[in-house]
């Protein structure tokens, strides 16, 4: 029989019909379709991103494209042995993973870019009744027949709206008005009233007070109102620069003081410096500012024009943060004489999530800036040396004052070690293995104004340049002192401005943005920009006497940790008595007659 003819028998079985060729190899066809998939797939989303320059985008593409081409000629047509097969099995295999976590990448970048350059298009204004803890009332029916104390002029809106939602349940009550703060909380102690109207941005600056700094373990709140106001682009307009990649720029960094989102009502600037961009010499100059300066504020106005606050009203910059961003933004042009063009916002949670995204970072402690006890938590602090921290350790250190002799002028320092300790670990080989929970953490942090195109310009420049950024630093150092402040109507501690450092903070900010060092602009107030090694004075004592800490060193039973700055704003609230914005509030009022007497 010819060779043919027997070649074709055996492709016959018994019955006449032809056998089915076996698949051969499917797991090798299954892994070319992915790497194909995979492949396209990447380059769409790259170009889609619009963060890569033109160029990177073509070279990274033709790369990779060889490669797999590389790759599949090889396994398909080269690998012949079974060795072979399977040593281009696995170089495939790791190809496709490759591919594979490439694509979650720039996903992870692109939805963590929309939502970044997106701001909030709402902000919630929580606002509360609250009565004394030893007080029998318990909810909001209760509140019949009592007295409840509002400061209609400090927030005539909310305190309305909450009013307001009080009549929609048919409670009958009684309002006395107080002209500040500080008079309606006096008269709550005393039981001149039996509840109070307390917008929360204020609970903050009552904590402030000696007289008030227990409110909230004295205190305890029978019900809520939370009213959500639509954010406009026009809210917070930025300064913007002609080309981001090669004109000077500066940005201010407000850190809020709250955790939770930066959708919660406007808190106070916690933290506020001011990073001063000039991408031609690639220098960045960090500018800080202390939290409680004594400045004018700049006061928003409503939609009638009315400012929020007279023109002349002085107050603590940190203040200026129950305002807005931009309200601080604009007094911190006002106190140096400067334009800021950009704002980005970051609250406690956005530093504490950053962090623990990053799996810590780390701080170099020195001599005078050791910490005995935190005071924010009442944790253990950090002796002088080398430590890996948490973001709870990170926060604490930026936010303390306490155990320090230069205070405030020393938080500012603590908070620039850290911003510069999380850019390190950014740019870290750390960064690859946590990448999708830093962009979880990264895509809820911030709030900024800068615009999407801006942001994509930039990220393209420094890909095309690589510059090797110089960080540089200058914070003002001011003395204690004692004024009025407007939001709280009453005398505070606060810092005296430092004219001679505030003109030479506005020189330094020149000095980057011509293309100069900052270093090139001498400081003539004589105040280090370092701690002195007696910096350090402890605050065990101070945490003692305050019923913090009990003599052992541990937190006192009777101290509710975190009371100092954790609230849950929400207790005993549901989403039943949430608020829409496009709600009408502004009826007709239907108070009783005594009501604001």
């Amino acid at each position: 029989m010819p060779k043919k003819d027997v070649k074709l028998s055996q492709n016959v079985n018994s019955n006449g019909k032809r056998k089915k060729k076996k698949n051969k190899r499917p797991i090798s066809k299954f892994m070319t379709i992915f790497m194909i998939v995979s492949l396209a797939l990447l380059i769409f989303q790259i170009i889609k991103l619009n963060l890569l320059p033109a160029k990177l985008i073509i070279l990274v593409s033709v790369v990779l494209i060889l490669l797999a081409l590389i790759i599949l000629l090889i396994l398909h047509f080269k690998a012949k042995g079974f060795i072979s097969r399977l040593l281009m099995g696995l170089v495939t295999l790791c190809m496709c993973i490759s591919l594979a976590y490439g694509n979650y990448f720039v996903y992870k970048a692109d939805s963590t870019f929309d939502v970044v350059t997106s701001l909030a298009d709402s902000k919630a204004t929580t606002t509360s009744i609250v009565v004394l803890k030893a007080s029998s009332i318990n909810k909001e029916a209760e509140l019949k027949g009592k007295t409840i104390g509002t400061i209609l002029k400090m927030d005539e809106e909310a305190t309305e709206r909450m009013l307001k939602d009080l009549d929609s349940d048919n409670i009958k009550y009684k309002t006395k008005d107080y002209s500040t703060l500080d008079d309606m909380m006096e008269a709550f102690y005393v039981g001149e009233v039996d509840a109070i109207c307390l917008n929360e941005k204020y609970r903050d600056i009552l904590h402030e007070s000696e007289a008030y700094f227990n409110f909230q373990t004295d205190s305890r709140t029978v019900h809520q109102n939370v009213h959500y106001t639509k954010v406009e682009k026009n809210d917070n307009p930025s300064d913007s620069v002609s080309d981001i990649s090669k004109d000077g720029f500066t940005i201010l960094v407000s850190g809020n003081d709250s955790y939770g989102t930066l959708q919660d009502s406007n808190t106070r600037s916690d933290a506020n410096l001011l990073l001063t961009v000039n991408p031609k010499t690639g220098t960045i100059l960090m500018t800080s500012i202390p939290r409680d300066y004594y400045v004018e504020l700049v006061c928003p106005s409503d939609d009638d024009d009315e400012l929020a606050c007279p023109e002349g009203s002085y107050d603590k910059l940190t203040h200026s943060g129950l305002m807005g961003v931009k309200s601080t933004e604009e007094t911190i042009e006002k106190a140096l004489g400067i334009k800021i063009n950009y704002n980005v916002r970051i609250n406690f949670s956005s530093v504490v999530n950053l962090v623990d995204a990053l799996d810590g970072i780390d701080l170099d402690v020195k001599k005078g800036e050791e910490v005995d006890v935190f005071y924010t938590n009442s944790q253990p602090g950090l002796s002088v040396g080398k430590h890996h921290v948490d973001g709870e350790t990170a926060l604490a250190f930026a936010r303390e004052r306490h155990a320090y002799a230069d205070g405030d002028n020393q938080r500012v320092r603590n908070q620039q070690k850290v911003f510069k300790a999380i850019f390190k670990r950014i740019i870290s080989p750390k960064m690859i293995t946590n990448y999708g929970k830093f962009m979880d953490a990264i895509a809820v942090a911030f709030d900024t104004n800068l615009s999407g195109d801006e942001i994509s310009k930039f990220v393209k420049y420094e890909l095309d340049n690589m510059p090797n950024w110089k960080i540089e630093s200058y914070a003002i150092v001011a003395e204690p002192d004692y004024q009025f402040c407007y939001q709280s109507q009453s005398y505070a501690s606060v810092v005296a401005q430092n004219d001679v450092m505030n003109e030479v903070a506005k020189k330094k900010i020149q000095a980057v943005l011509k293309g100069k060092s900052s270093t090139t602009v001498k400081d003539p107030s004589g105040y280090s920009q370092t701690a002195s090694e007696d910096n350090a004075v402890g605050n065990t004592e101070e945490l003692e006497n305050m019923g913090i800490l009990n003599s052992s060193g541990n937190t006192s039973s009777e101290y509710e940790e975190d009371s100092d700055y954790e609230y849950d704003y929400n207790q005993g609230y549901d989403d039943s008595e949430y608020y829409n914005p496009d709600d009408q509030y502004y009826q007709e009022d239907t108070y009783e007659e005594s009501d604001y007497q």
